[in-house]
C-alpha cells in the first residue's frame, strides 16, 4: 500500500494540466502567478519561493499554504528539474513518473526513491549533473576549497565536485559556516537553489 505522503502528492499533482502558453492549470482553473501564501511572509526565502511559483516549477501546497519548511522529496525535485527544462510532467501515473523518467533519460539520477525526502549534498549533486547534461560550464567550482565550511569532511565523496561547483558558483552559501551537507533539504531550501541556479549559471 502506498505511503500517506505519496497519496497526497500523488491526488495533489493529478490534478494539474499544462496550458499551451506554458502556464499550469489546477482543476483547470489557470494558476496564479504571482500567487501570495501566508505561511512564507516573511520568511527568509520569501522572494525564492515567489519566483520559482511564478515560473511555475514550485507550486503551493493548497492555495494559501507553500510548507516553505517542510522536507522536500527526491521525487520533487526531479519533477521541478524536469519543469525547468521545459518537460511535461502531468499525467503519469504518479505525481512523479514523468520528471523521474526525465531525470534517468538525462543522467540526472537513477530515479530511485522518489518518496524519500533528499538531504542538501544530494539536491546539489541533481543540479550539477543537471548544469552538465544541459551544457553548462561546471568547471567554475573544481578550485573551489570548501574546507572552510566546519563540516566539509561530511560531505560524501561522490558530491565532493558538486558542492565545489555549487559554492564556487555562488549557488550554495552555507548556513552559520557549514554546508549541512547530511540535512533534509526543506521546499524553502530549494527554492532558494533554483532561484540562484537560474540568476548564476548562463
Amino acid at each position: 500500500m502506498p505511503e500517506v505522503s505519496e497519496m497526497v502528492w500523488n491526488d495533489f499533482f493529478s490534478h494539474f494540466s499544462l496550458n499551451a502558453d506554458g502556464s499550469r492549470s489546477y482543476d483547470g482553473v489557470q494558476v496564479k502567478r504571482n500567487a501570495v501564501f501566508a505561511d512564507t511572509k516573511g520568511h527568509w526565502a520569501q522572494n525564492a519561493i515567489g519566483n520559482t511559483v511564478a515560473e511555475s516549477l514550485f507550486s503551493g501546497v493548497t492555495d494559501t499554504s507553500f510548507a516553505p519548511n517542510a522536507s522536500a522529496t527526491r521525487g520533487m525535485l526531479m519533477t521541478v528539474l524536469a519543469r525547468y527544462a521545459g518537460t511535461d510532467t502531468t499525467d503519469g501515473a504518479t505525481w512523479y513518473e514523468k520528471g523521474m523518467e526525465w531525470a534517468k533519460t538525462n543522467g540526472v539520477s537513477d530515479g530511485t526513491n522518489p518518496n524519500a525526502d533528499i538531504t542538501r549534498e544530494q539536491l546539489v549533486t541533481m543540479l550539477y549533473r543537471y548544469a552538465k547534461a544541459s551544457g553548462k560550464d561546471v568547471s567554475v567550482g573544481k578550485d573551489t576549497n570548501i574546507l572552510s565550511y566546519a563540516d566539509a569532511t561530511t560531505v560524501s565523496e561522490y558530491a565532493v565536485p558538486a558542492m565545489q561547483w555549487a559554492c564556487g558558483a555562488g549557488i550554495v552559501n552555507g548556513a552559520n559556516g557549514k554546508l549541512n551537507p547530511q540535512n533534509n533539504a526543506t521546499r524553502a531550501e530549494v527554492a532558494a537553489i533554483l532561484m540562484r541556479y537560474c540568476e548564476n549559471i548562463k
